[in-house]
């Protein structure tokens, strides 16, 4: 493509001078573009005649480029672009039908180059070189308005994240303001269901998008089933389905149903579940009631010091000795006491199994064949394993 200088023949200048005259006469073709606009979806909102002046203003400024015969610079100023790409976002215009928009506007472009093209041995050379100068026009015009939507979209996005999270807090943690109880109304939560309390212990690369198809929560529907959001680092809030038990590789706690008004009480309980199941190596959708015990040995910090300091220190201090005795005894009480199964697992000698039990009980100075020792043995074991396991 030529793009001008001195060695261009004065009758092709002439020419192409002419040519762009015709084009640039073509009234109609701003209407055209912006009736066609209209017409697309998200468009439909916004008056035709508002979106003449920007078209006018692209038209324009391709047909400047087009008169000087060169494709856009590097540094062309493209603010005003960036201003419409914003003010469309905000409008609600989807990016594809900002682009779509621009697509069309080029192909009335096109099919008026075509239109006034003049005849003889220079129309596809003229014609070839104006639709390419037009496409890049457009092209510098289309990204630039782009980028500018993408990122009020972005800031949109995450400004209704932060709403739609302030509402889900309002309601777990019992505070919900005037403001909240709006946001309810207007995103459709039936105020008068039941709900579970729900908290998701969020690990890459689950996304947030997969936990809410997971809950239920992304569905579209004039009553949401629930409504979920980031909180705290997890990903918690109310559903009124439960979900199902291991779709994930997560952790999720669960408690109710209740009314939105009792979410405070369930999301505790929910909470703790999930840090229950975390800690034991849990995974899908636990409530406290499958957890037994475990979360009162991780929650009893007073009464699990004493059984730590009773059953469990007096052997750490051995040192691998100590620790060897302390794994044997957690095996066995996690076996209900069967020396044959404990020896299997641990790959030992049942006769070994029991010289061990036998440390243990010596150090602690209990007896595991009566049920109150037994039971504070496990406390004080299970309590050890999970602090001793690494956090995944």
């Amino acid at each position: 493509m030529r793009t001008g200088g001195d060695e261009r023949a004065p009758a092709d200048a002439a020419a192409w001078a002419a040519f762009i005259g015709r084009i640039g006469r073509q009234r109609e073709a701003i209407a055209v573009t912006a009736a066609r606009i209209a017409e697309l979806p998200s468009y439909r909102s916004i008056p035709p005649p508002e979106l003449i002046p920007e078209i006018r203003r692209n038209y324009a400024t391709a047909l400047a480029g087009l008169r000087a015969r060169r494709p856009p610079r590097p540094d062309e100023d493209v603010r005003a672009y960036e201003e419409s790409g914003e003010r469309r976002a905000r409008q609600g215009v989807t990016l594809a039908d900002m682009l779509q928009g621009w697509t069309l506007g080029l192909e009335v472009s096109r099919a008026g180059a075509y239109r006034q093209a003049p005849d003889g041995q220079h129309r596809e050379a003229l014609l070839l070189e104006a639709i390419e100068l037009m496409t890049a026009w457009n092209t510098l015009g289309m990204n630039a308005a782009a980028a500018a939507h993408r990122r009020v979209e972005l800031e949109l996005a995450r400004q209704q994240q932060h709403d739609l999270a302030n509402v889900v807090r309002g309601v777990l943690f019992g505070t919900p303001g005037s403001q909240q109880l709006g946001e309810l109304e207007r995103l459709g939560v039936d105020r008068a269901r039941c709900y579970y309390a729900v908290r998701v212990c969020q690990h890459e690369p689950v996304d947030l998008g997969e936990i809410e198809r997971w809950l239920g929560t992304s569905k579209s529907t004039a009553r949401p089933p629930g409504l979920v959001a980031p909180i705290d680092g997890d990903v918690a809030g109310f559903v009124a389905e439960r979900p199902p038990p291991a779709a994930l590789p997560v952790t999720a706690g669960l408690a109710g149903p209740g009314t939105l008004a009792a979410m405070p009480a369930e999301f505790r309980r929910a909470s703790r579940a999930m840090d229950a199941a975390c800690a034991s190596g849990r995974q899908g959708v636990v409530d406290l009631g499958a957890l037994g015990l475990v979360p009162a040995v991780l929650y009893d910090e007073d009464v699990g010091a004493c059984m730590l300091e009773r059953y469990v220190l007096p052997l750490q201090r051995e040192g691998r000795p100590g620790t060897v005795v302390l794994d044997t005894a957690e095996c066995y009480l996690r076996h209900d006491c069967q020396v044959q199964q404990t020896a299997t697992e641990l790959d030992v000698h049942p006769n070994t199994v029991r010289y061990r039990v036998r440390r243990f009980e010596q150090a602690s100075g209990c007896s595991l064949r009566h049920t109150g020792s037994l039971a504070e043995a496990w406390w004080a074991l299970r309590l050890w394993r999970i602090r001793a396991t690494p956090a995944e």
